[in-house]
Parts: C-alpha cells; sequence; structure tokens
C-alpha cells in the first residue's frame, strides 16, 4: 500500500505542477526596435553651456553630455554660415566630422543636431511632425533662451561660443 500512496502523491504534485505553469502568466515581450524610446539617456546631462549669436540676437545653450557634444565643443569658437532647411530649422555645415552617436528620428524645437552625413549642424525651431530618415539625428544640446531670435527669417550666420 505503501508503493500506491507515493505513485498517487507524485500524480498529484505532478498535475499541480502542470496546472501552475499553463495558469502562469508569460513574460512580458520585449519592446521591439519600433517601440523602443528614440530619445537617449544622456540628453538629461548637461557637459557646458554655450551661447550662440546672429547678429544681434543672442541664445544660450546647453551640450547634452555624449561623445558627439564633446566633440562639437573641441570646435568653438565657431561661426557658420546658416540656411533654412524645410521650414523647420536652420542648418550649417561644420569644419568636420564629429564623433558618431546615436542617431534618432525625432526632435523637438530648439534641440541642436547633428547630421552626419554632411557634417551638419542643425538648429531645430518648428516641431512639423517630420521624421528624420536614417542614419538619424545626433542631438548634442538644447537652446534654453532666445531660439525665437536666434532663427528669425533673415539669419545666416550664426557664432557659437562657449557661455
Amino acid at each position: 500500500m505503501g508503493a500506491l500512496t507515493t505513485l498517487i502523491a507524485l500524480t498529484t504534485i505532478t498535475a499541480a505542477a502542470m496546472v501552475t505553469a499553463c495558469t502562469a502568466s508569460p513574460p512580458a515581450p520585449s519592446p521591439t526596435t519600433a517601440e523602443r524610446p528614440t530619445t537617449p539617456p544622456e540628453q538629461g546631462a548637461t557637459f557646458m553651456q554655450i551661447r550662440l549669436t546672429n547678429g544681434t540676437a543672442e541664445a544660450t545653450a546647453r551640450l547634452y553630455d555624449n561623445a558627439t557634444a564633446r566633440d562639437f565643443a573641441s570646435l568653438l569658437p565657431l561661426t557658420l554660415s546658416i540656411h533654412d532647411l524645410g521650414g523647420r530649422e536652420k542648418a550649417g555645415t561644420l569644419p568636420r566630422a564629429l564623433a558618431s552617436g546615436q542617431g534618432q528620428s525625432d526632435y523637438r524645437a530648439g534641440q541642436l543636431g547633428y547630421w552626419a552625413p554632411s557634417h551638419d549642424l542643425a538648429v531645430y525651431y518648428l516641431e512639423d511632425g517630420f521624421r528624420i530618415p536614417s542614419p538619424g539625428i545626433v542631438m548634442i544640446g538644447e537652446i534654453e533662451s532666445g531660439l525665437d531670435a536666434l532663427t528669425a527669417e533673415n539669419a545666416n550666420t550664426l557664432s557659437i561660443t562657449a557661455a
């Protein structure tokens, strides 16, 4: 009779384990690439403050703490010829390529970005829903004050210095 009791106990334990396994919640799936946030975490930290001027207009900005922003800072002081691009940004070509970083497809008005394919600095002033194509824009900073005056229609030169 001892063997029968052991067999019944093992059968009960096995059945209980199967019920538990079948009713347990499956692990949450990891987010796909499309669901992952496009904003890199280093955009919260400040590397240094900078000043941007266009004629008499002046803006203050902060550079994010990432390799691309630090490389950009090594170019300062810097004066660029800028032009309007798409009615959403002012863009100017940098004198050389910068350290690569994580590109993203979105932006906010006031952000400073680096477009690696043509070594351009972008100053975004309007959010229009445009998605940046691959390889994406590497965000290097953001303007804290003076964006409107800095990106006026007649803006064609941009001087950038450490604050």
